[in-house]
């Protein structure tokens, strides 16, 4: 009996030690989901137009991602986020993602602060780099309308 007690107690640390690193890896992060706060235009960055009813920008310096709705559809839109850091050997790395949105209405912006490792400096993988890439989407009924920027070095 004594046995089963210690096999019992094993399996429950190694399950409790595989979720601890499985929960503790920041690829495994869930989805970071922000409500865009009021804002004016952003004054720099890269921004995607090539969708019709919404505008999605991101500003380096800073770490800030704008959205604008561009069509009184009553849609609402929002920009999902994808962050990657390069490892010390050049190979990169999921390492956060997620979604600013906006309810606001056509013609209005609203942002999300974020805070991303820069492009320069030691990220939390050892090496240096980081890169972001914005999908502005329109919340369509059905499937969401979305339009991809290439990757974006966060060099803010």
């Amino acid at each position: 009996m004594r046995r089963m007690g210690m096999r019992s107690a094993f399996v429950t640390l190694a399950t409790g030690g595989a979720l601890f690193i499985a929960m503790s890896n920041p690829a495994a992060a869930a989805e970071e989901v922000n409500k865009g706060v009021p804002s004016g235009a952003p004054s720099g960055g890269t921004c995607i137009t090539e969708i019709t009813g919404a505008t999605g920008c991101f500003q380096p310096y800073g770490d800030v991602i704008y959205i604008r709705d561009n069509s009184f559809d009553g849609y609402s839109v929002y920009v999902k986020w994808q962050n990657e850091l390069r490892n010390p050997s050049g190979v990169w790395h999921s390492y956060r993602n997620g979604k600013c949105t906006s309810d606001r209405g056509s013609g209005d912006w609203a942002k999300c602060d974020k805070d991303f490792y820069e492009a320069s400096s030691k990220n939390a993988l050892g090496g240096k780099g980081s890169r972001i890439k914005l999908t502005a989407c329109v919340a369509s009924i059905g499937d969401d309308e979305c339009a991809t920027s290439p990757w974006l070095s966060n060099d803010g």
